[in-house]
């Protein structure tokens, strides 16, 4: 018997290649050198990982996933960041016969960036710790926790585009990821991978 197969939605990325990036020391406008960074924690320790699993277990913790869609452009350019210029792609709907040498400046990361991953770690970073008052692990960068005045606490692992978190189930813990998910935009699964 054939199924039949219906079109949901169109989806697209863009990215950029990130390989042809310059990655030799440039003079920026301030005079100072310019090394472009591209380091970013992306992945937990697994250690870290299987703790947070068996803690999970032995304290009967709730351990959720959820994925942060569109990671990257979600990520947010400060300071010498912002200053990335592309190449439009080579298709002749993009362009006129002036505009052959036009270049696009990014607002924000996109797929394929060398430091891409490293600015969404930072921009999450940031919003977990100054914003909603979460410790970073000096273990394990990906590792984030809280812990609240009435002794319950949440735990968080963030590598890349999936986060694991794990916690007692109250609302507190509930009202950290909500803050976290108006933030970004995400998607919930019941049980983890």
């Amino acid at each position: 018997m054939r199924r039949a197969s219906f079109l949901l939605k169109y989806k697209a990325r863009v990215g950029v290649c990130g390989g042809n990036q310059q990655k030799h020391k440039a003079l920026m406008a301030s005079g100072n050198e310019y090394t472009l960074e591209t380091f970013a924690p992306v992945a937990a320790r697994s250690a870290t990982f299987n703790l947070l699993c068996a803690v999970g277990c032995v304290a009967n913790l709730r351990v959720r996933q959820f994925d942060v869609e569109a990671v990257y452009p979600q990520g947010k350019f400060e300071g010498d960041d912002g200053k990335v210029y592309v190449r439009p792609p080579p298709d002749e709907r993009f362009f006129n016969d002036r505009e052959k040498s036009v270049v696009w400046k990014l607002l924000k990361p996109l797929y394929g960036e060398a430091d891409a991953g490293r600015i969404w770690h930072r921009t999450a970073k940031k919003q977990l710790v100054q914003v909603q008052g979460f410790k970073q692990s000096e273990f394990d960068p990906c590792y984030f926790y809280k812990k609240y005045p009435d002794g319950h606490g949440v735990d968080l692992i963030l590598y890349v585009d999936d986060c694991k978190i794990a916690d007692t189930g109250g609302q507190q813990a509930n009202k950290d990821l909500q803050i976290f998910r108006d933030r970004f935009k995400l998607t919930m699964q019941d049980k983890p991978k």
